[in-house]
């Protein structure tokens, strides 16, 4: 699979919507069947329940080493420089907020800011998340059960992760693209929340 510079996906898609799958529980939950014929953006393990996303967002490591067959059916894989395959971006640091990618990408604590970045950069003006519930419900960490390395993440990450995302919907309301959450039971509140059903209609 042949991949590209980073520069030749800007504005590729402008003025369009694009649909991000984080892999919070209620994404086992959601009808995805409804993102049918829409774009895509897959994060982490999330094509393990959807594999036909347009591009695919993997920062971890130990993600690259658990799925690398999963992984590399990817289209197209954004992630950072230094991992085994994929559209490298250089991480820049924590804390901030990327319009141009090839000068680099914030990390926000999680690859949920990565792939809001990813979308600005490509010129998506409305952008859907579903899954993205930053909460553990009924001892799950994840769509797929639980993760032993994210059990903490409600006390540790989490309102790290919040506090970026807050900020990513602040610069993306700057820029003229309005960001939207489809999760039924999240702890996020900087983006407006809709229902699936709603956001494809």
């Amino acid at each position: 699979m042949a991949y590209d510079s980073i520069g030749e996906f800007k504005n590729l898609h402008p003025e369009r919507e694009v649909f991000i799958l984080a892999s919070g529980p209620s994404l086992a939950k959601a009808d995805l069947s409804l993102l049918k014929r829409r774009i895509v953006i897959g994060l982490n393990r999330s094509s393990l329940i959807y594999p036909e996303t347009h591009y695919h967002c993997t920062m971890d490591e130990r993600l690259f080493k658990e799925y690398d067959e999963v992984l590399r059916k990817s289209r197209y894989m954004f992630t950072l420089e230094n991992r085994p395959f994929g559209v490298p971006m250089k991480l820049l640091g924590s804390e901030g907020f990327s319009e141009d990618l090839t000068e680099g990408v914030y990390s926000g604590y999680t690859v949920s800011y990565l792939a809001l970045q990813l979308a600005i950069y490509m010129g998506f003006k409305r952008v859907f998340y579903v899954g993205l519930d930053l909460k553990h419900q009924s001892g799950q960490t994840h769509f797929f059960g639980q993760d032993h390395v994210s059990k903490n993440h409600e006390n540790t990450e989490f309102p790290k992760m919040i506090r970026m995302l807050a900020y990513g919907a602040e610069r993306a309301t700057a820029l003229g693209v309005e960001v939207y959450n489809t999760s039924p039971d999240t702890s996020l509140t900087c983006f407006e929340r809709v229902t699936l059903e709603q956001a494809v209609s």
